[in-house]
């Protein structure tokens, strides 16, 4: 049985949530917090295996606590809930460490499966978020070396030019560090470059 948290300002979304929650076998939830200081302050007496964050939350944002919780606790599971679909916001909650990204619009009917994928080791992202990722890279078509890695490979570009190291990306895409080293071999022979730095400069073109 694993634990959930959820940390979400509107009560009438948190209650969605707990009720969708409350009917699945393998869950239990352990707490509701409006507000992601309590949450903070709480977690090490709760230890929740996932925790499903709001973005948008009063004081800390969601990004911040995720960051902040991720730095302590390596093995936290945090699963954003958002109405933001920008690129900006899903590239900063994967630098912050989430484990997935769900977006409110898609109804939370889609919540089991994300729940399901993550306790399977996968990135909880929902199918229009994985498209964001992707359509980002196709509009780089004219990079034709890039178009020759695979949608990992390209996910694991974006964050080394982000500045990230191999230990955050593990944890923000939730694989293994030695997994990510391979990414990043194969992404430089296929780039043709020997160091990070020619990475970089050629994703940037």
């Amino acid at each position: 049985m694993l634990t959930l948290c959820i940390v979400e300002d509107d009560s009438i979304t948190s209650e969605a949530i707990s009720n969708i929650l409350n009917n699945l076998p393998n869950y239990t939830l352990a707490g509701i917090y409006s507000n992601a200081e309590d949450y903070i302050n709480d977690f090490l007496f709760v230890k929740p295996d996932i925790t499903l964050m709001d973005i948008t939350l009063p004081g800390i944002t969601g990004i911040q606590a995720t960051a902040k919780i991720k730095q302590t606790y390596p093995f936290a599971k945090i699963i954003m809930l958002t109405n933001h679909e920008e690129n900006e916001e899903l590239f900063n909650a994967l630098k912050a460490g989430a484990d997935g990204y769900v977006l409110k619009k898609e109804s939370f009917e889609k919540l089991p499966d994300a729940l399901d994928t993550l306790k399977e080791g996968g990135a909880a992202l929902t199918p229009l978020i994985a498209k964001k990722i992707m359509d980002y890279f196709n509009k780089m078509e004219h990079h034709s070396e890039i178009n020759t890695l695979t949608d990992k490979e390209k996910i694991v570009l974006k964050l080394i030019a982000d500045g990230l190291l191999y230990k955050e990306i593990a944890d923000a895409m939730n694989l293994s560090l030695d997994s990510i080293k391979k990414y990043a071999s194969s992404i430089y022979q296929k780039l043709h470059v020997r160091t990070r730095s020619e990475a970089i400069k050629k994703y940037l073109g």
